[in-house]
């Protein structure tokens, strides 16, 4: 889940004047408090984090022990993050990972956190919590006044790509490692796209039938189809009144029924999106927005 922008005050994300006051903030707690207790999840994977010290308590505070995070990014000459961080929660054990090759790591417009989480009767599972780069342009720091049409064009186009090469990274980093050690692994987060259009969808791509038996299962799987739900997927954000999914839960082969060594399958798929589409203020001003995608896995006998 995105929390948008979950940070304490007196500090402000990416503007002076993006603040909240001490009533914001717990109001943005007990919201997220409220969301936690109705998913009732396992483990959590969370963007925008600023403030992990205080999401690491309140997680804790919830019955989730075990807790990882990368750090954001504060502007040394006033109160102001510039990037946020990553988070997972869980209730059982956690172990920190790293990139299988650390170089590709200042690629990243926001670094993967990557770790290990022991689920019960199904092991040690290698998670990617990630979020991509945003649609919004990538402009030139030195630009001086307000930008061209063709400095926005060109800004989209070049975060269209950081995105799919962002993609990239993390799919021959999944490969690589899987050529070592097969272990079954999940990528949770904001992906800020589609993924069933351009080229992130090639996260999809069926490998070819003479390939040997770790490449024949590489591709991820979208949690979604896996589900097999005859219910209409919910958007997990809105922009202009137009929803989009950009929030997935991937899974690798091991999750997949046409995998020999199916570990476990995925048997719902939830959507808690009701912050968006029936807000309620009193309860909602501090909502994130985006929706929250949960999925629940049974082992395999």
């Amino acid at each position: 889940m995105n929390l948008l922008n979950y940070l304490a005050p007196p500090y402000a994300a990416y503007e002076f004047d993006n603040i909240l006051d001490s009533q914001q903030w717990q109001q943005k707690q007990a919201w997220l408090s409220r969301i936690v207790a109705l998913a009732d999840a396992d483990v959590m994977a969370f963007q925008e984090v600023f403030s992990a010290e205080a999401l690491a308590e309140q997680c804790k505070s919830l019955g989730y022990p075990h807790f990882l995070s990368t750090p954001s990014s504060l502007d040394e000459s006033s109160y102001v993050y510039r990037k946020p961080g990553l988070a997972l929660a869980s209730k059982y054990p956690l172990r920190s990972g790293s990139l299988y090759n650390p170089n590709h790591l200042n690629t990243f417009s926001r670094a993967p956190l990557i770790a290990k989480v022991k689920l019960p009767e199904v092991g040690w599972i290698k998670a990617y919590v990630v979020h991509l780069k945003s649609k919004r342009p990538i402009l030139d720091e030195d630009l001086v006044g307000e930008p061209s049409d063709i400095d926005e064009y060109m800004g989209r186009w070049q975060s269209d790509t950081l995105r799919a090469q962002e993609v990239s990274l993390l799919m021959q980093d999944i490969l690589s490692c899987r050529k070592h050690k097969l272990e079954a692994v999940m990528m949770l987060g904001d992906f800020n796209d589609d993924l069933s259009q351009g080229a992130l969808s090639h996260v999809f791509d069926l490998p070819l039938v003479q390939h040997d038996e770790i490449e024949q299962h590489w591709r991820m799987h979208d949690s979604f189809t896996l589900s097999q739900t005859d219910q209409p997927r919910s958007a997990t954000h809105y922009w202009g009144g137009q929803g989009s999914v950009l929030d997935y839960i991937l899974l690798s082969g091991e999750f997949s029924p046409d995998y020999q060594q199916q570990l476990a399958e995925v048997v719902a798929y939830r959507c808690f999106d009701r912050h968006l589409t029936h807000a309620d203020y009193s309860v909602d001003s501090q909502a994130s927005d985006h929706a929250a995608v949960m999925i629940e896995l049974s082992a395999r006998a």
